[in-house]
């Protein structure tokens, strides 16, 4: 420090002293200014012993940095080897990863197929993108990334999870049927949100007793807490619906797979007359007894057709997704929905009821916007035997990605295929494999730190959502059989 600098530190001690001792003259003293002396005396108090804080800290606080900055360098450079490592074996296994924009829910299905569709015509046959899996592990673990989304982040699912899909046989074998070609034996379990436990949430199902189709519907929630009716009714009047159609349809010649499924979804639409909303997914086989499953989709459910394959290129005797639909959406999380809305005639007995609110709703809105079964997406999938059909709702593919699905099912599969005939499958049991799914995807749902394909979508969207996404979960397997 220079001479002038040191003269007015010892000039500004010099001054703190004598302040000191005028202060508690006047605080010894009888004025009236004896409260403000004693506020002015504790708040030079305070900075004298600060300042003696901060002179005694300063060395050891210069130390504690200079140890630190070592040790993160010391960090970086390890993180550095190993990330290199890591691209190192990655460059050895030559793996081609699916880009993002493949498996990232869309906001519009028909325009991703579109674009799928374009990428087929402009790349070669070999440079076309391929689905990428997790090597088998004696672990069942699960990579809480999907293909394109990243690096895979290592976990363990929880050993009764484990076990739900390692016990998925069949106690008694099935009785062989009476009829010939492709049928759907089915299963099915449901969960609803916690909070929705006492009526059961707002997702339904249908599964045709015939094994000839299936299918699941999300109801829209706002119904009940904005205009006090029953989000489930619409849903459950829609599937009943739709498998009444099922019925109907299942033998009649000259019927498409994707044709059967689009009329079974415009039937159960036609049958609803419960004010309400849902997505809606239904999957039916070929009339004609042929290996095709024809698919329509509205909104964001799903399904996934996981086949084992023993001679498959990259992961043999190992399960892999043969076949998916795509989601629909108009935006984030705002699905295409089907509607029934109050027709003018209608109007005046909701008044009467007290539901003026939902009039005026209507009134406001119009019918531009409303999504029909005509909206759909309709799909044909090539089905073998011994395939498993997997359907959801979005309580279920928001909070499990397509590797984690794989691999889960992967366990249920191995003991049953591996060197025996497709005709094993049989050997599952549809319902408990569905349970299983439905409770791995429960135990994501109330993870806060996963990273599941809702998260993912969110951060596309410009949204923070980290964990899982808490819902009701309805899941629907169907093994095929011949």
């Amino acid at each position: 420090m220079c001479a002038s600098g040191l003269e007015k530190s010892n000039e500004k001690v010099v001054n703190t002293k004598v302040l000191e001792k005028q202060l508690q003259k006047l605080l010894a003293g009888s004025s009236h200014l004896q409260v403000h002396a004693q506020a002015s005396l504790k708040l030079l108090m305070r900075k004298k012993l600060r300042s003696k804080i901060g002179s005694r800290f300063e060395a050891k606080l210069d130390k504690f940095d200079g140890k630190l900055e070592e040790k993160l360098e010391n960090k970086e450079n390890e993180l550095e080897s190993k990330l290199d490592y890591e691209d190192e074996l990655e460059n050895k296994l030559d793996v081609k990863a699916t880009p993002a924009s493949q498996w990232m829910r869309q906001i519009s299905a028909p325009a991703a197929v579109q674009q799928m569709q374009e990428v087929k015509e402009v790349q070669p046959e070999e440079e076309r993108p391929v689905m990428r899996r997790e090597a088998k592990s004696a672990l069942l673990h699960h990579s809480s990334t999907c293909p394109g989304y990243g690096r895979p982040t290592p976990g363990f699912w929880p050993s009764f999870v484990v076990e739900l899909f390692q016990n998925v046989r069949r106690e008694k074998p099935v009785e062989a049927a009476s009829e010939s070609g492709f049928r759907l034996m089915c299963g099915s379990f449901q969960m609803p949100h916690p909070q929705k436990a006492s009526t059961g949430g707002e997702d339904s199902l249908f599964v045709c007793p015939n094994g000839s189709a299936a299918g699941v519907a999300d109801g829209v929630g706002e119904w009940q807490w904005r205009f006090g009716l029953d989000p489930r009714a619409f849903a459950d009047e829609l599937m009943f619906g739709v498998k009444t159609a099922g019925e109907h349809t299942r033998s009649q010649a000259g019927l498409l797979a994707e044709a059967r499924a689009r009329l079974m979804l415009s039937e159960g639409y036609q049958a609803t007359s419960s004010f309400g909303s849902a997505t809606a997914l239904v999957a039916a086989l070929d009339p004609n007894g042929e290996g095709k499953l024809g698919v329509a989709n509205l909104g964001d459910s799903g399904l996934r057709v996981l086949r084992w394959s023993e001679s498959f290129v990259e992961t043999p005797n190992a399960v892999h997704i043969a076949f998916r639909t795509l989601e629909q959406q108009h935006a984030f999380n705002c699905p295409f929905q089907l509607a029934r809305l109050p027709e003018p005639k209608d109007y005046e007995a909701l008044r009467e009821k007290g539901m003026a609110s939902l009039v005026r709703a209507v009134e406001r809105s119009g019918r531009t916007s409303q999504d029909l079964p005509s909206h759909a997406d309709a799909y044909t999938f090539e089905v073998q035997e011994g395939d498993v059909v997997v359907l959801g709702t979005d309580g279920f593919f928001d909070n499990l990605h397509d590797s984690e699905v794989c691999q889960l099912a992967q366990v249920a599969m191995e003991a049953t295929f591996r060197n025996k005939e497709k005709s094993a499958a049989a050997q599952i049991d549809p319902t408990r494999l569905a349970q299983a799914y439905a409770e791995a995807a429960r135990v994501r749902s109330e993870d806060t730190a996963a990273r599941t394909p809702f998260g993912d979508l969110a951060r596309q969207a410009g949204l923070q959502h980290m964990g899982g996404k808490m819902d009701d979960i309805s899941v629907v397997v169907a093994v095929v059989v011949k």
